[in-house]
């Protein structure tokens, strides 16, 4: 028996460690396919069938699992005030009012925010939060 597992087991150690230090979906996968890898060793003894595996697991994670963990991801940064909603909030400044889209500075978690609103507003007014549209609070009266 040969040491080939331990190699990969160590791989599988190392990429998830960079996953957890810098989060890309990239480097776990390639984990993945290491941890796999590490029983393919314990079949085999040959380290050019193990690294073919390890290479043809780690595109096939990275084309079709990266995408699709990538999408489940992103919903959960979707709406992440969603229990702001409704909250009034205090109007700074008015930045632009002469599209249809006004641009308003509000005070929002101690600091000020960019806010939307197809509605007027006077400086002191407290509309309230309808929904976040990127780093954007959009207004509602």
């Amino acid at each position: 028996m040969t040491v080939g597992y331990i190699f990969w087991l160590v791989l599988t150690i190392i990429f998830t460690i960079i996953e957890f230090a810098i989060p890309a979906l990239v480097t776990i996968l390639i984990a993945f396919a290491a941890a796999l890898t590490v029983f393919v060793s314990l079949i085999t003894n040959n380290m050019k069938v193990e690294i073919a595996f390890f290479t043809f697991v780690s595109l096939l994670a990275i084309l079709f699992l990266r995408p699709y963990a990538k999408a489940i991801l992103s919903k959960n940064k979707d709406n992440f005030d969603a229990e702001k909603i409704d909250t009034a909030i205090i109007v700074k400044k008015i930045v632009d009012t002469s599209k249809e889209e006004k641009i308003y500075d509000v005070s929002y978690k101690g600091s000020i925010w960019t806010a939307l609103s197809n509605e007027f507003f006077e400086v002191g007014d407290t509309p309230v939060i309808s929904c976040f549209k990127g780093n954007k609070i959009i207004l509602k009266k």
